[in-house]
């Protein structure tokens, strides 16, 4: 296992790759070093009570107003609980980590989750950009919530079979995957990103926020993506006859949900409601970075969850401190 000092080294370069020491509160590259692992700014900023510049003063550590602040753990033993989390091809459970790196319960639970709202807040800094899927993109959705409602009798029309989605989507949600397909001759895999909403339908303006216009959309025959046709060429395959009509079909979609169905009941064993969005962050990048080797895995999880802004989930076991997350 690496020292504390070679951790800390490893983390500076990711965080920093000039070199520079950088304060996350005014941006200024000019510090004096308090000791080997604290800075003290002495760049300017606007003070947001009077408007007036002042000197910043700011100490920061490498950690300070990132997904990481308010750390307990040395850095060696976050280098190693990323390494184990990326190891788990499905997932890895917070028990399994609480025993290898001999961890209290809470401890892997709440870091997961940092990691997986760091990924997310990468997805969104992405999406400030505007539109990035092109080519051909397949988009599909699953019940991810909610128990299983058993049938009286088989479903034999299409008013039963509404019938049934209806009383369905009161107690289930779905996880909405958009897939892009690897583009001919490329080494480069196609991008994956998810959305937990109520119904399917509901995805439609974050589909749009993510796939450039006049890009192709392989879907089913849902009538909730219908909207889509404004905007989309599409290409539409009838799944109550076959997987596939001609180019059509979403195969790549409902293989992620393989992924995602077998991480939920062989790792996890249940996902809570308002964590569902998380736990669909990480497969899709999971099965976006599959064939990255696992050291480099470590090096984006840790520079996610070093990019500035405070984790959502901090404070979770201090009820007096925990902030709502939805």
């Amino acid at each position: 296992m690496m020292t504390e000092d070679q951790a800390h080294e490893k983390l500076k370069v990711l965080k920093w790759p000039d070199g520079i020491p950088t304060c996350p509160i005014c941006g200024s590259k000019q510090s004096w070093q308090v000791d080997a692992r604290k800075w003290k700014c002495r760049g300017k900023r606007i003070d947001a009570t009077t408007g007036k510049e002042r000197w910043c003063y700011y100490q920061y550590t490498i950690t300070t107003q990132t997904h990481l602040h308010s750390r307990k753990r040395s850095l060696k033993h976050i280098l190693a609980a990323c390494l184990s989390f990326v190891n788990g091809v499905l997932g890895a459970a917070a028990l399994r980590q609480r025993r290898e790196i001999k961890n209290s319960y809470k401890t892997p639970f709440v870091f997961q989750h940092r990691i997986r709202a760091a990924i997310d807040a990468a997805n969104q800094k992405q999406l400030a950009d505007g539109p990035f899927m092109e080519g051909e993109v397949e988009i599909d959705g699953m019940f991810v919530t909610g128990r299983k409602v058993k049938l009286k009798a088989p479903i034999t029309d299409e008013k039963e079979l509404e019938k049934f989605f209806e009383t369905y989507r009161e107690t289930h949600t779905a996880l909405v995957v958009v897939r892009e397909r690897r583009a001919g001759g490329s080494d480069v895999p196609g991008r994956v990103r998810t959305i937990h909403v109520a119904k399917e339908g509901d995805s439609i303006p974050f589909i749009r926020r993510v796939v450039k216009t006049g890009t192709t959309i392989h879907a089913d025959y849902s009538s909730q993506y219908n909207p889509l046709r404004m905007f989309y060429p599409m290409q539409r395959v009838n799944h109550s006859k076959t997987y596939k009509e001609g180019d059509a079909c979403t195969n790549q979609a409902e293989s992620f949900f393989s992924r995602v169905r077998a991480a939920k009941e062989g790792v996890y064993r249940s996902w809570r409601k308002k964590y569902v969005s998380w736990y669909g962050v990480e497969m899709a990048w999971r099965e976006e970075n599959s064939r990255i080797p696992n050291g480099d895995q470590v090096d984006l999880v840790l520079k996610a969850l070093l990019q500035l802004g405070r984790s959502p989930i901090t404070g979770y076991w201090q009820e007096h401190k925990r902030k709502p997350l939805f």
